[in-house]
């Protein structure tokens, strides 16, 4: 069974969606700047007709951006609750599987046994074999469970963070329109200066956007080095439980007087 989970690969598909934003609203920087000048006894085409053309383009653009994130993030939890969900299937056939070989190779074993010492060296294998067993599912499932969990408390939490991020960026964009709104109100004919103080606006609020991006690939190194733990564990629990094997194994062989006979 592959240790390993391909959900880094997840983060980062969903978090390109996220990226992709910081590009959405230069087009209108270029559309703004392509403003024919006008003179100051006109109203400027940039109060008159394009701050309404620019701040309907960026409402939209946010909104379809919003609608893709939360679809992004939708798909990203499905996905690593079916891996998961795959995983755990996978385990529970190969525990059956190995319950009812071992449930055979004991079933030989006792066939083996034919003096009350053997038989009760038997029945000590058996239950130091079964304990080993299940302490090294346990420590398994306490791995897996520790991994997931906190996988699911990063994914939360840079979900949240992006959220907050994207708040933020829509926030300075509704803030730099209503700021050329409200200069276009008090003077009309100052296009190109409102024009500017625009542009310059929504480019700070993309920087910074830009400038948090960098999470993105800080959630996939974390998802790696929680899956180096967790599989740290998982060779502990392979070397305890190998020890605690070779150990009951030593144990039936010298009751049974011998060093080369079957044992399960």
């Amino acid at each position: 069974m592959k240790r390993t989970s391909n959900f880094s690969h997840i983060v980062l598909a969903a978090s390109s969606i996220v990226s992709v934003a910081s590009l959405m609203v230069a087009p209108l920087s270029a559309a703004a700047l392509a403003t024919p000048k006008t003179n100051a006894a006109t109203t400027s085409p940039f109060c008159s007709t394009n701050i309404t053309a620019d701040a309907s383009t960026i409402t939209s653009k946010m909104t379809t951006l919003s609608g893709k994130l939360s679809q992004a993030w939708s798909q990203q939890d499905q996905k690593l609750t079916t891996e998961w969900a795959n995983v755990d299937q996978k385990v529970a056939t190969d525990r059956q599987n190995a319950n009812t070989e071992l449930a055979s190779n004991f079933t030989k074993l006792e066939a083996k046994a034919t003096t009350t010492s053997e038989k009760q060296a038997v029945q000590t294998y058996e239950a130091a074999v079964n304990a080993a067993i299940a302490t090294h599912r346990a420590a398994y499932d306490s791995a897996r469970q520790t991994y997931r969990t906190a996988v699911q408390n990063a994914v939360d939490g840079r979900q949240t963070t992006v959220q907050g991020q994207l708040s933020t960026f829509q926030a300075s964009a509704d803030s730099a329109i209503s700021t050329a709104e409200a200069s276009c109100t008090s003077s009309p004919t100052s296009g190109p200066t409102i024009r500017e103080t625009f542009v310059a606006s929504l480019k700070t609020a993309r920087v910074t956007f830009q400038g948090d991006r960098s999470g993105d690939t800080a959630i996939a190194g974390q998802v790696k080095q929680l899956a180096a733990t967790r599989d740290a564990a998982f060779t502990t629990a392979d070397q305890t439980f190998q020890a605690s094997m070779a150990s009951a194994r030593q144990t039936l062989l010298q009751a049974f007087g011998s060093t080369s006979a079957k044992v399960s």
